[in-house]
């Protein structure tokens, strides 16, 4: 019979060294995103998914 390691590191669910700042950029109209969500539209459009 073999050993079973057990992780022994406790999360606490509490995210430390974030920054919240109300002059955050907005993304929506950044050429990377507006290419994703282009190609995204398309394999969807020709791909057949129920509606």
């Amino acid at each position: 019979m073999g050993v079973i390691a057990k992780n022994k590191s406790k999360a606490t669910g509490k995210k430390t060294g974030a920054v919240i700042d109300s002059k955050v950029g907005n993304y929506e109209k950044h050429p990377f995103f507006v290419k994703k969500a282009n190609a995204a539209k398309e394999i969807l459009k020709n791909t057949r998914l129920p509606k």
